[in-house]
């Protein structure tokens, strides 16, 4: 169920992506095109139980101005250990401390709402792994410890807010399968700036 609804969403990404056409508010297809290289910090958390944070980066690039298309790849992590009950076989069960990862790509889609303001989506994929710490060899105690990792969807959307021409702030809604007790939907915040050498010469005539 999981897997159709993700390839449905891609559908409808793909279809939207290409029906929907946009104005050029601002010259916003001009800078798309010119400056197609761009790197956010992301910190993705939940508000409600269980609780859980990750910090992380992602790295975009524009592979169409016109239809503001991109793509997308990105790592997070828990920055620290949250405990859970892992099953070691024979009816043993343990907790230890879990740190979560994730490495994702996709595609993404922007609608320009203004000159600064955008709304964006992404659907793509991910790896998600596991440290156990205690468990280096994948044992614990003599048991041998079953790690939950897999490939997961992932889903993404929310607005993206120009604080200047190279440097912005993002934040919105993020779905993956942590394959953990945690919860696989969350709220995100970021920022980001343009990855041009043109781009760093321009800040710097600036100062």
């Amino acid at each position: 169920m999981r897997k159709f609804t993700f390839l449905l969403l891609c559908a409808l990404f793909l279809t939207g992506s290409m029906a929907w056409a946009q104005f050029d508010r601002g010259g916003a297809k001009t800078y798309e095109s010119r400056y197609r290289h761009s790197a956010f910090f992301e910190v993705p958390f939940t508000t409600w139980e269980p609780y859980d944070i990750a910090l992380g980066g992602s790295y975009r690039y524009v592979v169409n101005g016109n239809k503001f298309l991109g793509l997308f790849a990105g790592f997070q992590g828990r920055p620290f250990g949250k405990k859970v009950l892992i099953y070691g076989g024979n009816n043993a069960f343990f907790q230890l401390k879990e740190y979560r990862y994730l490495l994702s790509a996709g595609l993404d889609k922007r609608w320009w709402l203004t000159e600064r303001l955008d709304f964006f989506t992404a659907v793509g994929g991910g790896f998600t792994f596991v440290d156990y710490r205690g468990t280096g060899s994948g044992t614990y105690k003599g048991h041998t410890i079953q790690k939950k990792e897999g490939w997961v969807p992932v889903v993404k959307a929310g607005f993206h807010y120009k604080i200047s021409r190279f440097f912005f702030a993002r934040f919105g809604y993020e779905y993956f399968d942590p394959m953990s007790i945690s919860s696989g939907h969350r709220v995100y915040a970021g920022t980001g700036m343009l990855l041009s050498i043109n781009a760093f010469k321009k800040i710097e005539d600036s100062f």
